[in-house]
């Protein structure tokens, strides 16, 4: 029975560079990660182009822009894996797995506003097909708040529960997991 996966990362300033350096594959070597094919690397996409620059200015004017005030402890950006279980990603031919990546960058795109992605990068270069989506956590009345965006453990809940709806309608083998249990 395969599943739709979705995993949020919240990161502060200091990570925001090592996430970009893995998802945008701006190193030469992976030790850390051996599943890596760096000769597939060709292979990966963009279904949104990273910035011009780097995430960090990028977030930096985003946030600027907004009129945010920011501590030194404020959650930058939100790094998304998006897949579904190795044995449904694998089997589905290349035109579906970025069908099923387009419509993951719909769902979020809705939930968080198109203009707040900062790359979407599909990796082809490793065992299983999945995307890489940052976007800066920024509400609708301009201020930072990941915990507002993505939530607490029962939105988190809520999240899944829409995701894999969403999938579902498209990829009906695709099957829910058992939810988290909230206290």
């Amino acid at each position: 029975m395969p599943y739709a996966i979705l995993r949020f990362q919240k990161r502060k300033a200091g990570g925001v560079a090592a996430c970009e350096r893995h998802n945008e594959r701006k190193k030469e070597a992976y030790k850390s990660n051996p599943d890596i094919d760096m000769e597939r690397s060709k292979n990966n996409y963009h279904l949104v182009k990273p910035p011009r620059y780097t995430y960090k200015k990028e977030i930096n004017r985003m946030v600027a822009e907004a009129g945010c005030r920011t501590r030194k402890d404020s959650v930058m950006m939100v790094e998304t894996l998006i897949t579904a279980s190795p044995e449904f990603m694998n089997q589905l031919p290349p035109e579906e797995q970025k069908a099923y990546f387009t419509m993951a960058l719909d769902f979020i795109s809705e939930r968080v506003g198109e203009k707040n992605i900062l790359s979407a990068v599909v990796h082809m270069d490793e065992r299983t097909p999945h995307m890489h989506l940052c976007f800066v956590p920024l509400t609708r009345d301009h201020r930072l708040s990941a915990k507002e965006v993505i939530g607490n453990r029962e939105k988190l809940v809520e999240w899944q529960d829409r995701f894999h709806d969403h999938m579902a309608a498209e990829f009906s083998e695709l099957e829910r997991g058992e939810a988290a249990a909230v206290t």
